[in-house]
């Protein structure tokens, strides 16, 4: 039950940690992504808007700014020329002269406006209410055009021009095959006395079918430019509307609102003619007082990357769902089964060795719990051993006490005999059993004692004197010991060995020569160095490798172990840090030379006492 517990506790903090730090960032990095880059595509499809406009603009001042220029050209030229002949045709209405005047000025237009083909046609508007027309009769009534803006406009202010402009599919300007959604430009300017000598013209204009409503019908298939309306300087449609009378009525409500700039707002402008939010999009036309607005449905500027997001959730939720049937399989299989291991353990840590966990899960969940149940076992096992091992090393400690004793007899009885020497007058004597007892009383000291190097020249002065006489004084000993190296610790009896194995193996077979051993201690960098060297028989190369690196032995075995003894007790107590080197120059000189890390030699930091034990 405990068991079924701690598993649903489990599962509940897997999934809880897992929804907090997987799932719920997860979303928040995605409704951010998805923000940023819907704003990112709504600002590319502005500016996709704002470039159309740009040229809607463009071409309309353009052809603004031609047709301005034609009309004035054509009331200007020849000091009046033209307008006096529009008079001279409508004072010759009626009689025989009026087809003549009415052809020269046909061929006057033609002539002038070559080679513009957009001139639907040239109106004359006299003052008492008739008119004249060149190239094709606009089809307004009288009425019509004195109410339109662009009339008043212009006779307020004579002789400038005036623009306006008329939707073909909602005005018929020309008779029968007049194009419907053609945006015309309408140019106008008033006559006074100083243009018009017969002060009979009222006002001319010029009716000009613009590249613009091109650019704007055109448009109406890219979804991404939505539609575009041409307003007037009052804020009524002038173009785009295409028969559209909600459109109209739209923004004929909305008259003055649309500002330079975007604007978002619900509107009945479906094709279906529901309410949606959309955006409008604002720019206005320099040097005509009207303005372009472009409007799309807000859904359409980010539909097709909504889709893909949409798309993207939901094989992310699938994911996530996988992810889920996933985790509870991995629980079951894996994560219960280690934690049965982990219960386990915990008993370990309260000291029960007898514990062991059922084999479940996966093969490899199965072998780490027999691996578990091994190593209980084994640490069983290991603890008995280490039981029993530490129970035979007091029994032997007891009996390395015990053997203490002996070296003691034997330094007593040497200084006894030292004493018998003394008192007999053999000096020889004397000093050879004081050198034993020095080296004798060296030798036992515990194992982890060190002493200083200035102890360990002793001793091993001690042993010099015994073996030159041994050998009849047949080699010499200097010492070249650095200033302040006298007081580094080092473990017992490391210079004996090397001297030792310089003088038994190194000097044997030296004939008449004087054997030369100089030891010498000094500081170089981080290491202190002891260094003894000889002018003995030298060693080759495989016996160096062997001193190095060490020989396979038999119990029965203890030839030339002086070196690898010294070797071994120094890594043993400073580590790998610690290196012997050796340079042998076979009958011309062998150098040993020990290194050991000043760092943990250490120094003495108070007298040590030289003399011997005499028990």
């Amino acid at each position: 039950m405990a068991r079924t517990k701690k598993q649903s506790v489990l599962k509940q903090l897997y999934f809880r940690s897992f929804i907090i730090l997987v799932v719920i960032p997860l979303l928040v990095v995605f409704i951010g992504a998805f923000s940023i880059v819907s704003y990112l595509i709504r600002a590319a499809s502005i500016e996709t808007i704002d470039a159309f406009q740009e040229s809607v603009a463009s071409v309309l001042q353009t052809d603004v700014r031609t047709a301005s220029l034609q009309l004035s050209h054509f009331v200007y030229v020849n000091d009046g020329e033209f307008p006096a002949m529009a008079a001279q045709v409508y004072d010759s209405a009626g009689t025989v002269q009026y087809y003549t005047t009415s052809q020269q000025l046909e061929r006057a237009f033609h002539t002038a406006m070559t080679p513009s083909e957009d001139i639907l046609g040239g109106m004359f508007y006299m003052r008492d209410g008739g008119s004249i027309y060149m190239n094709k009769e606009i089809m307004l009534t009288s009425s019509e055009v004195r109410a339109a803006s662009w009339y008043t406009a212009a006779q307020a202010s004579p002789n400038q021009v005036r623009i306006g402009g008329y939707d073909t599919s909602r005005v018929r300007l020309t008779y029968p095959g007049q194009k419907n959604n053609v945006f015309v430009l309408v140019t106008a300017m008033a006559l006074d006395r100083s243009v018009d000598k017969s002060n009979q013209i009222d006002l001319m204009a010029f009716f000009t079918a613009t590249q613009a409503g091109d650019v704007i019908r055109r448009a109406r298939g890219r979804s991404e430019l939505g539609s575009t309306v041409l307003l007037d300087e009052t804020g009524q449609v002038l173009y785009g509307d295409f028969g559209n009378d909600a459109l109209r009525d739209f923004f004929s409500q909305h008259a003055g609102e649309f500002t330079p700039g975007s604007k978002s707002l619900r509107a009945p402008l479906r094709p279906d003619g529901s309410t949606a939010g959309f955006l409008f999009r604002t720019r206005s036309i320099p040097d005509t007082g009207w303005t372009v607005v472009t409007f799309v449905e807000e859904r359409l500027l980010t539909q097709g990357f909504q889709m893909v997001g949409g798309l993207l959730l939901l094989v992310v939720a699938l994911l996530l769902g996988l992810f889920c049937v996933f985790s509870l399989y991995f629980l079951n299989a894996i994560v219960v089964p280690v934690q049965t291991v982990v219960q386990g353990m915990r008993q370990l840590e309260n000291n029960n060795l007898d514990v062991q966990v059922q084999p479940s899960g996966h093969q490899e969940i199965r072998d780490l719990m027999d691996s578990f149940n091994q190593m209980v076992l084994s640490l069983k096992n290991m603890l008995a051993i280490n039981a029993e091992a530490q129970r035979r090393k007091h029994t032997a400690e007891m009996q390395a006490l015990q053997s203490q004793i002996n070296p003691h007899f034997v330094v007593n009885s040497l200084n006894s005999i030292r004493f018998m020497a003394q008192v007999a007058g053999y000096d020889g004597i004397r000093d050879m059993a004081a050198a034993l007892i020095s080296i004798v009383s060296c030798s036992f000291r515990s194992n982890v004692s060190l002493y200083t190097v200035r102890e360990e020249l002793a001793v091993l002065d001690s042993y010099v004197y015994l073996m030159r006489i041994r050998y009849s004084e047949c080699f010499e000993v200097h010492y070249a010991i650095q200033p302040g190296c006298e007081d580094y610790l080092l473990p017992r009896l490391i210079l004996q060995p090397v001297v030792e194995n310089s003088i038994t193996h190194g000097l044997a077979d030296l004939d008449e020569e004087m054997g030369q051993v100089t030891v010498s201690v000094y500081q170089e960098g981080d290491s202190l160095c002891l260094a003894v060297k000889d002018n003995g028989r030298g060693m080759t190369p495989e016996q160096i490798a062997r001193i190095l690196k060490g020989r396979p032995r038999t119990s029965d075995d203890n030839t030339s172990i002086g070196l690898e003894n010294v070797l071994a007790r120094l890594r043993l107590h400073f580590g790998p840090q610690a290196q012997m080197e050796v340079e042998s120059e076979p009958n011309v000189l062998t150098c040993v030379r020990l290194r050991l890390p000043l760092e943990r030699c250490g120094k003495e930091t108070k007298p040590h006492d030289t003399n011997p034990d005499r028990g």
